[in-house]
């Protein structure tokens, strides 16, 4: 995989999840907080798409954000 970061909508097409629901998980810690470009774009690291894939199958087994912070 592609060490270039990756702007929310990219990471969003990557995985399958909104970017609302991106910009929630970083908000609620679930996701490394994103840097910023200078035109402050979010930019999410390469490890982002495998626990963002992470989350998304959690949340499809049926467990809750507060149960899949305690997975993570």
């Amino acid at each position: 995989m592609s060490s270039r970061p990756l702007t929310v909508g990219q990471l969003a097409r990557k995985t399958g999840v909104t970017a609302r629901a991106i910009r929630h998980s970083e908000r609620l810690g679930l996701i490394k907080a994103a840097g910023r470009t200078g035109a402050n774009y979010r930019v999410f690291g390469a490890g982002s798409v495998t626990r963002l894939n992470f989350i998304a199958r959690c949340r499809s087994l049926g467990f809750s954000l507060p149960e899949v912070k305690d997975l993570l």
